[in-house]
């Protein structure tokens, strides 16, 4: 995929996430004791194009099915698909779809009642 686009982003040195809320996610991993607002900003720039990067995979999955909004299936597709977001899979499962007992179902679990 491309590189985010600068002019939709956050003006340059600035970050479009909150930063006393990404200082508060960083402060709950007991292992960092500081975080100077250098490496604060570049943890909130990655973050986005991480965001930008699963979005822009996910929608074209959307874009695969004939659609322009992008679901959880397409987001759950990505990452099985991607090596890359391997590690989410067992955030983002894939769906499962749940269907009605057949006939022939339904005389079998009554035959092993």
């Amino acid at each position: 995929m491309s590189a985010v686009d600068t002019s939709t982003t956050a003006a340059s040195g600035s970050s479009m996430l909150p930063a006393a809320r990404v200082r508060r996610i960083i402060k709950e991993d007991k292992d960092i004791f500081a975080c100077g607002s250098e490496s604060l900003f570049l943890i909130s720039r990655a973050t986005e194009y991480f965001i930008d990067s699963i979005v822009r995979e996910s929608y074209e999955f959307s874009r695969l099915d004939k659609r322009k909004t992008v679901q959880y299936k397409d987001m759950a597709k990505a990452i099985q698909s991607i090596e890359q977001y391997d590690f989410l899979s067992d955030i983002i499962p894939p769906t499962v779809t749940v269907r009605k007992p057949t006939a022939s179902a339904n005389s079998a679990s009554k035959a092993t009642e």
